[in-house]
């Protein structure tokens, strides 16, 4: 039996705990549904889920090699997105300016691997 050690919405929660510059999230599943998220609404989680799920395909297609592109982050001058995916989920934030790169990036691969099925 396997079993993940985070539920989609621990997940966010968990997040939203480790980083106050956190202003939206959302988490896919892999077929590119929402599996969770902290907007007011749907309609706003799938357009963040859709936004991000392009962002991830253009960085790829601007990659030398074509490859696959797992994270991207978009900083501007009022703040910054973070997009990282695995092969089960992708999840997304938009943070104020004042979140640390490095630090979103860790947090949202090692909150994507505890979503990972473990065995039992």
């Amino acid at each position: 039996m396997t079993d993940s050690a985070l539920t989609p919405e621990l997940a966010l929660r968990y997040l939203d705990e480790l980083s106050t510059d956190i202003r939206a999230a959302v988490l896919l599943d892999g077929s590119g549904r929402i599996a969770a998220h902290s907007l007011p609404g749907e309609a706003e989680a799938e357009e963040l889920g859709r936004l991000a799920t392009r962002l991830l395909e253009r960085a790829g297609e601007a990659a030398a090699d074509g490859s696959d592109v797992a994270e991207v982050e978009v900083s501007t001058g009022d703040g910054a997105v973070f997009a990282v995916r695995s092969a089960r989920h992708l999840i997304a934030v938009v943070t104020g300016r004042f979140a640390l790169s490095s630090l979103m990036r860790y947090d949202l691969r090692n909150v994507l691997s505890d979503l990972e099925p473990k065995a039992a």
